[in-house]
């Protein structure tokens, strides 16, 4: 994959692995794109992980690489990346076989339930935490989803899930 300086949006560094830095390259089109060397004596970076979410691709990089990888910490609440749940186990076993994945991502009230393809998002709920109640703010879903009970049985649960283990006694839309 070759992407030229005009496709990049930025570059941060979020993390080491092997005493060498790790840099998020985010393009224009909203792609994540984790840069470093892949092994100890490795001489040059090369592509470690990508995806539509940078909490995924770090999420990735610490399943890859386990304790090599060592992410960034940030100074601001702002700068931080989100916390990474992943509930691909509650996906029926024909969606996980198709290679799709669940994640509940976690930054202060906020919290995203995403289904990814291949590191693409193919569907996602934008929630908040506010008095007591887990909001839904907005959904998008890729034409390519398919629209089964059982994967919505699967956010369903996320969703529930997370709002006990906030202690939240409800689940409305905004």
């Amino acid at each position: 994959m070759d992407i030229k300086p005009k496709e990049v949006e930025s570059v941060k560094i979020i993390g080491n692995l092997y005493d060498s830095d790790v840099k998020l390259v985010k393009t224009m089109g909203g792609f994540y794109l984790a840069i470093g060397k892949k092994k100890k004596n490795s001489r040059k970076s090369e592509a470690l992980a990508a995806g539509s979410h940078q909490a995924i691709v770090a999420h990735q990089l610490s399943k890859e690489y386990g304790s090599d990888f060592q992410p960034a910490v940030f100074k601001s609440e702002q700068d931080q990346i989100e916390q990474v749940e992943d509930k691909s186990s509650y996906l029926p076993r024909t969606s996980i076989e198709k290679g799709v994945e669940l994640y509940t991502l976690s930054k202060s009230n906020k919290i995203e339930f995403v289904l990814c393809r291949r590191g693409i998002t193919i569907g996602k709920y934008d929630t908040e935490a506010k008095d007591k109640t887990l909001i839904i703010k907005n959904n998008y879903f890729n034409s390519e989803v398919e629209a089964d009970r059982q994967t919505a049985e699967a956010l369903s649960k996320a969703m529930k899930d997370k709002a006990y283990e906030l202690g939240l006694s409800e689940i409305k839309k905004a």
